[in-house]
């Protein structure tokens, strides 16, 4: 039994037009200025000028299709001679363009969302570049600007980045993606948020997120309760007790010293997360792994991106392979090293059951409308085997350890 929809809230900015005006604000790499910004920090936010908005009432992205004028407009800032503009997708407050360019193809992208998130973001995405991590390649505007700010909206351009897509049943290529997230997270450390930026922050807030996840799961097992014959309740009624047990002792292991420690070395080193690890904007470039775009960043433990990758990959294979997650790690470990003490918050963060809270959530909430019910049962079927079948790899901490490092030599 599902709860009855709730109504949505009105997002007025998808169904709008956007008047420009004459003047963008612009983010910048800059030396120094009055608030001694340091490399790779950005200007504040004190050029940003706030773009006329009028409601239109035509489809939004047949809108967005005809506003070449528009856009040309926000070309105009870039060092570059667009010869053609293409829409390519718009959904979610996001839209991206493909632009033939005197120097090459580039991807201009509009983002609803606050400049100052924007900041902190395109930031991670600069210093990144910095490093030497194989990403897509931010433009410049003529002014060193790497963003335009809109108020509530912003522009970035960028490579467009071309190669094959990574697959997620290709073995090989899982364990270039697995390298990448060592290499990404490597990388980040020394980031330094510009002043002005709006951070995201995770660290030290993951014994919170365990509690409402436990007391949901307690929540959504009355509800089953009361719909027996429903068969995602009966189901999830099957399984949720074990799945609380688990959530449970990995809350109690939150409180291990080597948890602690670790988050107290991600907030000194600077180190962040991609938020949502996902093999979707990766592509194999010279055998190499490349990352297309950057949409999020979060200040967190590695072990966070290892997790929701790890997750998503056995739940592709409808199993958890010890044996081939041991390989990922170890081919993680190679470029990104982590100690006994960090492998066992991994090892805690993989016994939370993060994918029967999500699965659970969803449908009582009635969040997917285009699910139906067969869909919801074939997902947590899925969900449910490779949650068992799990709980194999967590009791060999010691084996699958040794495994991972052993390999190295």
């Amino acid at each position: 039994m599902r709860l009855p929809d709730r109504p949505r809230p009105h997002l007025s900015m998808r169904a709008t037009g956007v008047s420009l005006k004459h003047k963008f604000g612009e983010l910048k790499p800059q030396k120094s200025d009055s608030q001694g910004l340091a490399l790779p920090g950005f200007s504040n936010l004190n050029h940003a000028v706030k773009w006329g908005v009028r409601v239109e009432n035509e489809n939004y992205e047949k809108k967005l299709a005809k506003s070449h004028d528009d856009l040309k407009t926000v070309l105009e800032y870039y060092p570059i001679d667009p010869k053609s503009i293409k829409l390519l997708f718009t959904r979610g407050g996001r839209s991206k363009w493909l632009i033939e360019s005197d120097q090459g193809n580039l991807i201009l992208r509009q983002e609803y969302i606050n400049p100052k998130r924007m900041l902190f973001i395109v930031g991670a995405h600069w210093h990144l570049q910095n490093k030497g991590l194989p990403i897509a390649k931010l433009i410049p505007t003529k002014r060193g600007g790497l963003c335009l700010s809109g108020g509530d909206h912003v522009y970035l351009l960028y490579e467009a980045r071309e190669g094959e897509p990574l697959l997620y049943y290709n073995k090989s290529q899982m364990m270039k993606t697995m390298a990448f997230t060592g290499a990404f997270h490597k990388a980040s450390e020394g980031y330094l948020p510009p002043p002005g930026s709006k951070r995201r922050t995770r660290t030290g807030k993951w014994k919170k997120l365990y509690r409402w996840k436990i007391q949901e799961l307690e929540d959504n097992k009355k509800i089953a309760q009361e719909d027996p014959e429903d068969e995602f309740s009966r189901l999830f009624l099957e399984n949720v007790d074990r799945m609380l047990k688990r959530g449970y002792e990995a809350l109690e292991e939150l409180d291990r010293p080597g948890f602690t420690q670790w988050s107290e070395e991600t907030i000194r080193s600077g180190m962040f997360c991609q938020q949502d690890d996902t093999m979707a904007r990766m592509i194999v470039k010279d055998e190499q792994a490349v990352m297309k775009d950057l949409h999020s960043i979060t200040i967190d433990l590695p072990a966070r991106d290892l997790r929701i990758i790890l997750n998503k990959l056995m739940k592709k294979l409808a199993v958890w392979d010890t044996d081939v997650v041991s390989e990922l790690l170890s081919a993680y470990d190679r470029v990104h090293p982590l100690s006994e003490d960090q492998y066992r918050v991994l090892w805690t963060d993989l016994k939370f059951p993060h994918l029967f809270c999500a699965i659970s959530h969803k449908y009582y909430l009635g969040q997917k409308k285009s699910w139906g019910d067969e869909k919801f049962l074939m997902n947590f079927r899925n969900i449910i085997a490779v949650e068992n079948s799990k709980e194999a790899f967590l009791s060999q901490f010691d084996q699958i350890y040794q495994n991972i490092k052993g390999e190295k030599s």
